[in-house]
């Protein structure tokens, strides 16, 4: 079954451009050229990934707004940004609204369709059985709050281990220091952030060889790596 993209982007010839290509190499796409259809869209039909344009005519945070929306229903669809700003503050925006990409134009088709394919692949590694989740050599089981790595439990906190869940269940996507604060801790931004730094080092140090999973994004915050080892 084609994967199912829903692209969103307001300039028609381009549109067509993008979706025709995506086309050919297999996936199925549904775009769309405004906000509203957008919502529409997301509401009625499954997607498996959201290609999201920021400024739509004289809405110049449309995508934010769409992206924000979509997040505060679905927390795991992937989201990639595709959009003329390149400004390094409209790009953190980007990842503190909940993207998982964030994509400069003009792009190569190529590359953006080998990123969507990735990206998919990423987010489907993490499978569900039950309560349990596993990941490149690391499992968690929700009901007895057990973490097992290469087949042998490791001991963690409750707090190491609800870090740790976050991290795997948003696989591949940076979460800021604020985001783990609310997750994990459910409290804001305004508190001493840097307890998130302590706990990563320490979940690290449980994880053994495997905590180089847990990845440092300078300035945006931390992300489980979801990439083969080479």
């Amino acid at each position: 079954m084609a994967h199912r993209i829903l692209m969103m982007e307001d300039e028609p010839q381009f549109r067509s451009e993008v979706a025709e290509y995506f086309r050919s190499e297999g996936l199925e796409v549904i775009s769309c050229a405004d906000g509203e259809e957008a919502r529409r869209l997301f509401v009625e039909q499954r997607f498996d990934l959201m290609l999201l344009d920021i400024m739509i005519g004289s809405r110049i945070n449309e995508g934010y707004d769409v992206c924000k929306w979509i997040r505060q229903r679905d927390n795991d669809v992937p989201v990639i940004f595709c959009s003329a700003r390149s400004d390094e503050m409209d790009q953190e925006r980007g990842l503190e609204y909940g993207c998982h990409d964030y994509v400069v134009k003009p792009y190569s088709m190529r590359l953006l369709y080998l990123r969507i394919k990735n990206l998919i692949a990423h987010t489907q590694v993490l499978r569900q059985s039950g309560n349990t989740f596993s990941m490149h050599g690391i499992s968690i089981d929700n009901d007895r709050k057990t973490a097992v790595v290469e087949g042998r439990e490791i001991d963690l906190s409750p707090k190491q281990f609800e870090l740790l869940q976050v991290l795997m269940e948003n696989a591949g996507k940076v979460l800021s220091r604020e985001q783990l604060l609310t997750q994990v801790w459910n409290y804001g931004y305004d508190e001493d952030d840097r307890v998130v730094d302590r706990l990563i080092l320490r979940l690290r140090k449980a994880l053994g060889d495997h905590g180089e999973r847990i990845r440092t994004k300078k300035g945006y915050g931390y992300w489980f790596d979801v990439k083969e080892e080479k």
